[in-house]
């Protein structure tokens, strides 16, 4: 199988290494040139743009950002022709993005002009360090034939893989489970302050949830672990309140969407959103 991967960023450098360390022919495309560097000295071939990624690929996975991104790297632009572009007819492109369905849905409909389908594949389970030792959960939705052809890649970059339903479940399933653990985070730094001015300094109120469980979570469980995220994102700490923002809004606008009456998640956007800008995710 040959795979094109295009964006090796915090996740998609380690994704992108599996896949060669697993035997697959991988182009990659970044637009920095020292990630590419790295892959092509474990392997890797290099690309000067999504099209030449996809070139001859039977897969291309595409782990960038933000929506207006996949619509540029797949539909391409003025500056750089997308995989669109050269895909051939029968090839699978896996988004890896969270993304809206409605995005998804749209560039499936681009895609589906050039005979190539598309699959969603959401990742969740461990961030970049699942990333690079190949044991994210991969979260998949599109049509059966399509994930098939693709699941030997993304057997290499995972340790289990759940074919959601059709096309855009994938990204709903973890949309809803990033809107759990954002509203849970959200909670949790409340309760460490109600503590803390009871007179409870938050190692010790932790410890104690941990011992009770009843209120425990796995984000009160793992609280240290999300202050080093924060300290240590490579965009500092506005980088985590970025994926914040972008994963409360994407759920609440899919709940707008599909006509769910959705009051905390509301509240979370108006109210708590703010702060959390201003403060900071742990604070």
């Amino acid at each position: 199988m040959r795979v094109g991967f295009i964006g090796l960023g915090n996740m998609g450098l380690g994704m992108a290494r599996n896949l060669v360390k697993a035997g697959f022919e991988t182009a990659v495309r970044d637009l920095r040139q020292a990630a590419v560097d790295e892959l092509v000295a474990a392997g890797a071939t290099a690309a000067a743009s999504g099209a030449e990624a996809a070139r001859d690929a039977d897969l291309v996975c595409v782990a960038v950002f933000t929506s207006e991104q996949i619509r540029h790297v797949v539909v391409g632009g003025e500056d750089e022709p997308g995989v669109l572009a050269a895909a051939r007819p029968g090839s699978v492109i896996a988004l890896h993005s969270t993304i809206e369905p409605a995005v998804v849905a749209e560039v499936a409909e681009a895609a589906a002009g050039r005979g190539v389908r598309v699959i969603d594949v959401a990742m969740t389970g461990g961030g970049d360090v699942a990333a690079a030792e190949g044991t994210l959960t991969f979260l998949v939705g599109g049509d059966e034939a399509a994930v098939g052809l693709a699941r030997p890649a993304l057997e290499a970059m995972s340790r289990s893989i759940h074919h959601v339903g059709g096309l855009g479940s994938g990204v709903t399933a973890k949309i809803v489970s990033n809107f759990l653990l954002d509203g849970t985070i959200a909670l949790v730094r409340e309760a460490l302050r109600i503590a803390d001015s009871g007179g409870i300094p938050e190692p010790r109120i932790l410890e104690i949830i941990g011992d009770g469980g009843v209120g425990s979570s796995w984000v009160s469980n793992n609280w240290a672990r999300i202050r080093t995220q924060e300290a240590e994102h490579w965009d500092g700490a506005r980088g985590v309140v970025a994926m914040w923002h972008k994963d409360v809004n994407l759920a609440h606008s899919l709940a707008r969407a599909n006509g769910v009456h959705a009051p905390v998640l509301g509240f979370l956007v108006s109210d708590i959103a703010p702060e959390i800008t201003d403060r900071g995710l742990t604070v």
